[in-house]
């Protein structure tokens, strides 16, 4: 008999979620504003593109872990 986790481990999993995309945005912004838009002085360009690059990085793994969950859910560890 296959091993299923229990709910509280699915729980946590997805509830990952709800971190996951601001997280991602705030670390964009972050990268882009101290690497990018300080030393080159071109504020607020770099923190935008990395922003939305964050913002695209989120959804990628929401989705990737949203169609793990769906598919099977002992894929994920």
């Amino acid at each position: 008999m296959p091993h299923r986790p229990s709910k509280y481990t699915r729980l946590g999993r997805l509830s990952a979620i709800i971190m996951i995309l601001p997280s991602s945005m705030l670390a964009g912004w972050l990268m882009g504003y101290f690497v990018i838009d300080r030393p080159f002085r071109i504020f607020p360009w770099g923190s935008i593109i990395l922003t939305l690059l964050g913002a695209g990085a989120g959804f990628f793994e929401i989705i990737r872990i949203l169609s793990a969950d769906r598919n099977d859910p002992d894929k994920r560890a």
